[in-house]
């Protein structure tokens, strides 16, 4: 049995005092106990308390009843809210007929006035550990392993919440993408556990950073992404350069050398009120922004501008227009081959390598790495 303690209450609502008195009786040796004497009291407890596991409610109160009561919670913005256990509390008077209707409404259970101890005990526990245990799960599955940020799948379900809410309430709102300068030189030249502990070391400023309410995530191999709920594009900019000037400042040493860290970092703050704008939009423009930061390279901050995504005009009198070949990002092949069975084709991996190639050589020449053959050898055959 999963330990019980008082991150855990218990909100009993009923009208009558003397069933609530019963039920805080039984309940408060485990628990702690908070009353409610209709379902209008009772929302508003669970609007400001977020410690609240289980309710136990009574169908016929007066102000709100049961029935509403039921309904409000399951249709809360809030989806923890909504997903809490209610227990409804019912007499000898409620007919199959109406526990079939709170059924139909989301009621988790049920129990029987007058209730005995160990039923009411019984009851609370269960359902207490068993949405407890649903939470832990869904925490470890929307949580990046290295970084204990929010994975991308999941920072999409709480952006496009945060979206919906800023429409409904006219409020503003910042999406911030960052990238590490330079990551993919340091992951070929340093190897994957150097790399994984600059990654946890800047998801842990990103983090620390952040207001209460901001979300942050893990998109890629070194891409975050910071939604900044009720931020305008001033206060974005603020709280961004303190959390980039506070990575600037790293200095991780790595047997001889130095490396200096610094994020590359694109922002949109779009005005929601006049743009009908989505979340995927939205990221699309802070993913454009960061694009020219990463050309501008050096840890540079750039603002979204609605002209960045004008279509470019067509060039006059072309005869024929030659297919380019797509530029190579090793970022994008790291970020590949990163994942569980990844894998490029050959032509990618060439391409790779030709990137590539004039680092080791780089790095064979400064630190005598004894790679000259080696790299003379691949210019040979990818040439």
């Amino acid at each position: 049995m999963a330990e019980i303690n008082n991150e855990n209450q218990v909100l009993v609502v009923d009208d009558s005092r003397v069933i609530r008195r019963a039920a805080v009786k039984i309940l408060q040796k485990e628990f702690d106990v908070v009353e409610a004497e209709d379902g209008e009291e009772a929302w508003s407890e669970l609007q400001k308390n977020k410690k609240i596991s289980v309710v136990f409610s009574d169908l016929g109160m007066p102000n709100m009843d049961g029935f509403e009561l039921l309904e409000k919670i399951r249709n809360a913005e809030d989806p923890v809210l909504a997903k809490v256990p209610i227990i409804i509390i019912t007499g000898a008077e409620e007919s199959d007929g109406t526990k079939e209707e709170v059924i139909q409404l989301g009621a988790t259970d049920f129990i029987s006035k007058p209730f005995d101890s160990v039923s009411l005990k019984s009851r609370a526990i269960a359902h207490i550990n068993y949405r407890n245990e649903v939470r832990s799960l869904e925490k470890a599955a929307a949580r990046d392993k290295l970084t204990g940020l929010s994975t991308e799948a999941t920072f999409k379900q709480q952006g496009e919440q945060a979206m919906a809410y800023a429409k409904r309430h006219s409020t503003q709102m910042s999406l911030v993408r960052f990238d590490i300068d330079r990551f993919a030189e340091v992951f070929v030249k340093h190897g994957k556990e150097i790399a994984e502990q600059i990654l946890k070391k800047v998801a842990s400023i990103i983090n620390e950073g952040k207001r209460t309410e901001d979300i942050a995530a893990r998109l890629g191999v070194s891409r975050f992404a910071l939604l900044l709920p009720s931020s305008d594009a001033e206060g974005a900019k603020i709280l961004v350069s303190r959390i980039c000037q506070r990575v600037a400042r790293l200095k991780l040493k790595m047997g001889k050398d130095v490396f200096n860290i610094q994020f590359n970092t694109g922002i949109t703050s779009p005005n929601i009120d006049v743009e009908n704008i989505e979340f995927e939009s939205l990221q699309m423009q802070a993913e454009s922004a960061l694009k020219k930061s990463l050309t501008a390279g050096g840890g540079n901050i750039v603002c979204y501008k609605s002209s960045d995504s004008a279509p470019a005009k067509k060039q006059k009198n072309r005869k024929v227009q030659k297919k380019e070949k797509p530029d190579i990002n090793l970022e994008d092949i790291l970020i590949k081959l990163s994942k569980e069975n990844g894998s490029i084709n050959k032509q990618q991996l060439s391409a790779a390598m030709k990137k590539v190639l004039p680092l080791i050589a780089q790095a064979d020449n400064q630190l005598n790495l004894g790679l000259g053959k080696v790299v003379s050898h691949l210019e040979k055959r990818l040439n």
